[in-house]
C-alpha cells in the first residue's frame, strides 16, 4: 500500500493529497502530526528515501533554528530518524512511500511517478 505522510497545514501537502485522490492508486493518508511516527518507522522510510537524507528535515524552519544545531548528523539515518521521532513537526513534507521507495514531495510533481 502507498502511504502519504501528510500535514494539512502545508499547501504542498494538500496538493499531494489532491494528486493522490486524482490517481487510480489506493493511497492511505497518514496525519503524522496527530499520529506521530516512531523511530523504527522513520528509519525504515529514510532507508528507502530517494535523494539525500538531509532533505528530510525542515532546516530553515524557525523552530529548528532555535535548537542546538549539533543535535543532528545530516548524513546519518539513525540521527535523522531519532531527531524526527522527537520533533515530527520539523519533517519536510509531504512524503510518499510505496513500500519500495520514499519520496519527498518537493516539488509535488516529483510524486507523479509513484502514482502512475
Amino acid at each position: 500500500m502507498t502511504v502519504l505522510y501528510h500535514n494539512p497545514r502545508c499547501s504542498k501537502s494538500r496538493q499531494a493529497v489532491a494528486l493522490c485522490e486524482s490517481s487510480s492508486f489506493d493511497v492511505e493518508i497518514h496525519f503524522y502530526l496527530t499520529n506521530p511516527l516512531g523511530y523504527e518507522v522513520l528509519h525504515s522510510l529514510l532507508s528507502r528515501l530517494e535523494g539525500e537524507l538531509h532533505h528530510a528535515i525542515r532546516w530553515q524552519d524557525k523552530a529548528y533554528k532555535e535548537m542546538d544545531d549539533s543535535v543532528v548528523d545530516r548524513t546519518s539515518i539513525d540521527s535523522i530518524a531519532f531527531f524526527l521521532s522527537k520533533n515530527g513537526h520539523l519533517m519536510e513534507r509531504p512524503w510518499l512511500d510505496n513500500g519500495v521507495s520514499t519520496r519527498i514531495g518537493r516539488p509535488v510533481e516529483s510524486l507523479i511517478g509513484f502514482l502512475q
